[in-house]
């Protein structure tokens, strides 16, 4: 069990996060923080709690780290707007399950104790880390109560949850107008388009999302220059 317990900042979060990727201590996946500081990957941390060795209470931060390094340019989404970004709406639902206390073996265990959602992408000259707090980005979104239509009773009883429910959960989501008008996919492609093509009649349509977009996840963002391992202004 987990015995020594540190209380962490957004900002601490963000730093000690970065350091673990510079380090290479860190691969493409989903992971639990510790209140302790421990980051475990999803399986190993489902294993320990099944094994009674972690509480769920214990857990902190769920992150999902993306190595982008590879890519020849940025993804706009995934830099800009990591929490919305590719497959966005999956990875908050299956995060929030978590959180919720809901098992699904191999896909979903329970993690009580999390107060933060980190998305961290690392491309070759930035990596840039985003966070949100759990209860904001559900009540924002709207996923807090899709989850509890779609699963009320299971809050009460069982607690197990199917990647069919999982996958119905995302859909109702993914469907949300949250962005000035838009859906995650409708959003998405308006901010493609208008950084990757070019399309500058878009920008008005851009700067919305953008305050939608914060005002929804109200996120705590740090980048990092990779090869000064510094903070930059971006």
């Amino acid at each position: 069990m987990c015995d020594i317990l540190i209380t962490m900042d957004q900002m601490q979060i963000a730093d000690y996060l970065a350091n673990k990727v510079f380090n290479k201590e860190l691969k493409d996946g989903f992971y639990i923080m510790l209140k302790n500081k421990q980051i475990y990957y999803r399986n190993d941390y489902g294993r320990l709690v099944e094994l009674y060795k972690i509480s769920p209470g214990e857990a902190f931060v769920c992150i999902h780290f993306a190595d982008r390094i590879i890519k020849s340019h940025k993804d706009p989404n995934m830099y800009l707007f990591p929490l919305m970004g590719f497959n966005g709406a999956w990875l908050l639902t299956e995060s929030y399950l978590f959180k919720l206390g809901f098992y699904n073996p191999g896909l979903v265990y329970p993690a009580t104790g999390l107060k933060y959602y980190a998305v961290v992408v690392l491309f070759s000259d930035r990596l840039v880390i985003e966070l949100t707090d759990f209860d904001t980005a559900a009540t924002n979104t709207g996923l807090r109560k899709i989850v509890m239509n779609m699963l009320g009773k299971s809050m009460l009883t069982q607690k197990e949850t199917s990647l069919v429910e999982e996958l119905q959960i995302q859909s109702k989501l993914e469907e949300q107008k949250l962005f000035a008008g838009h859906n995650w996919k409708e959003a998405y492609e308006i901010i493609y388009d208008y950084y990757i093509h070019h399309n500058t009649s878009l920008a008005k349509e851009v700067l919305a999302i953008v305050n939608a977009y914060n005002r929804v996840f109200e996120p705590y963002r740090a980048v990092y220059d990779t090869s000064t391992r510094q903070q930059v202004l971006m």
